[in-house]
């Protein structure tokens, strides 16, 4: 990697606004900051480009837009690493007179004061918060040329409030100012300063919408399915005219749910009671912008915000004043490796609403919701395989690695997100988060070797990775493991959070096993020895068998949780725990009533157990919790559970079961040992309501193909590999080999299935 750049350049930005007592006027008007310079050139030669920004930025040179990405710049503890950006800017540069300008928006570096969940202020949680501030430096023949300083000038924009959760309102009618003198802070932070390295967040294709039509006092907008991103809509009205849109991930009972994105569920109501988001914040946390608008033609983009939404409600205006509207899907532009096509209709409609959700929530972490908008942990342990299996994830899961290591205690704990923002529920100490959601250290960074193979990151990252073990395992057990908050999500407790989850403090000794696992992984990757580890691992395990094992060789309440936990871990009598974990969801109509966690084991446990057919009917499950009445809406995305009251519409964290697909379905696992997916295991499964499967898995090692149909009693399968990749294969008893050919890199077998 090349060295990083050095800048010259100082820190510039307008004048600091006062926002008062508790920053409640940091609701009122205060229009975002324009920064410009102007320049004069002989000639033009190959020029770059280097900027970093506090807060959101979108830069012009000579009226033109420079780059692509969006919602810039990457989002980290800005105490620790400041990113920044690289451009070639030669085209967009001229003879004699040029001109940058960059506009500032707030992001995440200046937040609003609204108490998420009643409780978490931002601007007193995250580690540095201020006004926007960029720093910049232009190179023409490695050469200086321009550099953010004293000479550049500044004004206020007609931007007049932007916030990540609550929207834009913007004046049209705002006369363009003088400009000024910026402010300058000395540059101290160049030790901090890295180059971006992450797919960067990008605007997809417009959507336009399916319905525009009166409804109450204003306008229905419908898109038809429900995205992360901007609206763009022109309206042509009179001077000063006020327009207000907001914007709603669900429309039910003749009503708009606006509630379930309300930011941090200010303004919802939970136990007879309204949440609250502090001093001067609105009663409801609603997603909206404003519009004031000048006589004749208007056109509205979001710039530093975006919305969650299927459905737009626009007050203000008539329908004859709405020329154009659209959405436009913004996300982090991770690629998708991950295909398949089958010709049952719901099995690739439950894969496409997996994608789609995901993507709605990475604008440079892997956010949870609109609602919070949060990099947790244990959500991204529970979809750490599917994820991997669907996009290419090598350089965002190190930066968000990076956000969790940045993050870590003196101690050695880990945050239950990251950027750490004051939630640490049920965790292990000040600022560190639950057990569970500290997994994500060693299982991500084990998972990312297994993909991706990068050595030096995992040499990298081990020392802190060890700090964090020794620290957990330097406590009592039995009080380790009741920092936990257990198998989150599950139906069995109804959206209450604040309720015992299935089998929770047997899941917390479970959960201290699953960390000392991966760290002897890493270490065996590191060519170190593991005989204390080892000695640990055993003697939790006979800790947990005196605590949980019970006569008829289930654990704890006998949960399906419980049963996936153990089965998982490798505790006590493998095929007793299968036969009574069949045994349970069979009794339980074929519903896993499991939490996040217990999801996205059940589908490795299970397949790994030959019990696929009890993932079939779970999946196709069309009772009151399943993935169809989830998707019954025709949302085209997930929910955040599958029952209870203030919950999110557009939540990934039940998405877990494209590992299965992956696993089952196509027959290829990832073997444990592998090094950038060079070691496969090679089991299909063919479900019975499908009879022709399509899977194509670009990996770092090559591209894996598998095709499948049923064809004249017989089951057909073939695939391709990479050439270097090492298959192992292990046929199904349920299915007779009834002959194979094998070269270097196909594979077919014919295979009868059993009556």
């Amino acid at each position: 990697m090349a060295s990083e750049w050095i800048f010259n350049g100082q820190w510039i930005m307008d004048k600091p606004f006062d926002y008062r007592m508790e920053d409640q006027d940091y609701y009122t008007n205060n229009p975002h900051t324009l920064l410009k310079k102007t320049f004069f050139l002989e000639n033009v030669a190959e020029a770059k480009l280097y900027v970093a920004s506090l807060g959101y930025y979108l830069c012009f040179i000579n009226d033109q837009r420079v780059g692509k990405a969006e919602l810039n710049s990457d989002w980290t503890n800005y105490t620790r690493c400041i990113y920044y950006d690289e451009y070639d800017i030669t085209s967009y540069l001229k003879k004699g007179e040029n001109t940058i300008l960059f506009e500032l928006g707030n992001g995440m570096y200046n937040p609003a004061p609204l108490k998420l969940f009643g409780k978490y202020n931002l601007r007193e949680r995250l580690a540095e918060v201020g006004d926007p501030r960029l720093i910049c430096d232009m190179v023409m023949n490695d050469s200086l040329i321009v550099s953010s300083d004293h000479s550049w000038e500044a004004k206020q924009g007609n931007l007049l409030f932007n916030n990540l959760y609550l929207g834009e309102k913007i004046d049209f009618t705002k006369e363009s100012g003088s400009w000024a003198s910026v402010n300058v802070a000395r540059f101290t932070q160049q030790s901090l300063m890295k180059k971006s390295f992450i797919p960067k967040i990008k605007k997809q294709a417009s959507m336009n919408a399916t319905k525009i039509t009166l409804f109450k006092e204003g306008i229905f907008v419908d898109f038809e399915e429900t995205l992360s991103g901007f609206i763009c809509a022109t309206f042509d009205c009179i001077s000063e005219k006020k327009i207000r849109i907001k914007y709603a991930e669900d429309f039910c009972n003749g009503q708009f749910d606006f509630g379930s994105s309300y930011a941090g569920s200010v303004g919802a109501t939970i136990r007879n009671g309204r949440i609250s988001g502090g001093s001067g914040a609105p009663k409801e946390g609603l997603q909206q912008d404003v519009l004031i608008c000048k006589k004749g033609r208007n056109i509205f983009e979001n710039r530093f915000t975006y919305h969650s939404f299927r459905y737009a409600y626009i007050e203000g205006c008539s329908l004859e004043e709405i020329t154009e509207i659209k959405g436009i899907p913004v996300f982090t532009e991770v690629k998708q490796v991950g295909f398949i096509h089958t010709d049952h209709s719901f099995y690739k409609e439950l894969y496409q609403a997996s994608i789609h959700t995901k993507r709605n929530n990475i604008h440079s972490v892997f956010e949870d919701c609109a609602r919070e908008r949060l990099g947790y942990g244990g959500d991204m342990v529970a979809l750490a395989k599917s994820n991997l299996y669907q996009f290419n994830l090598e350089t965002l899961l190190k930066k968000t690695i990076n956000d969790f290591h940045y993050e870590q205690t003196e101690f050695g704990g880990i945050p239950e997100t990251a950027p750490y923002m004051g939630i640490q529920t049920n965790g292990t100490g000040p600022k560190e988060g639950p057990l569970l959601w500290q997994l994500v250290y060693p299982y991500v960074v084990a998972k990312h070797y297994q993909f991706y193979g990068d050595l030096a990151f995992v040499e990298q990252q081990y020392p802190f990775i060890k700090k964090q073990l020794n620290y957990l395992l330097s406590r009592e057990i039995d009080e380790l493991a009741k920092c936990c908050i257990g198998d989150h999500g599950s139906p069995l407790i109804a959206g209450n959070f604040s309720a015992q989850t299935p089998d929770k403090e047997f899941v917390g000794y479970c959960t201290i096993l699953l960390f000392i696992h991966w760290n002897i992984r890493l270490r065996e990757i590191l060519n170190k020895k593991s005989v204390w580890l080892e000695q640990q691992y055993d003697r939790i395990k006979t800790l947990i068998n005196c605590r949980f094992l019970n006569e008829d060789g289930s654990y704890g309440e006998g949960t399906q949780t419980s049963y996936i936990f153990a089965l998982y871990t490798n505790l006590g009598n493998s095929e007793i725990l299968a036969t009574n974990l069949r045994k349970t969801i069979e009794e339980n109509q074929f519903v896993f009533d499991s939490g996040i966690f217990g999801h996205a084991f059940a589908y490795e446990v299970l397949n790994n157990y030959d019990m696929n057919d009890l993932v079939e009917k779970w999946l196709l499950q069309e009772s009151a919790i399943s993935f169809k009445k989830m998707l019954e809406n025709g949302n085209k995305v997930l929910s955040e559970l599958f029952t209870g009251t203030q919950l999110s519409k557009n939540h990934a964290m039940f998405a877990s079961y494209p590992q299965w697909y992956m696993e089952a379905v196509a027959g290829l696992t990832i073997a444990e040992e592998a090094i950038a997916c060079s070691k496969v295991i090679v089991s299909p499964y063919f479900p019975k309501d499908m009879n022709h499967f399509k899977m194509e898995f670009e990996a770092k090692s090559g591209i894996f193909k598998v095709s499948w149909e049923r064809k004249a009693g017989q089951l057909i399968y073939r695939l391709s590999y990479p050439e270097a990749v090492e298959i192992n294969i292990v046929h199904r008893t349920n299915y007779h080999v009834k002959n194979m050919t094998a070269d270097r890199q196909c594979l077919q077998i014919v295979y009868t299935e059993s009556e």
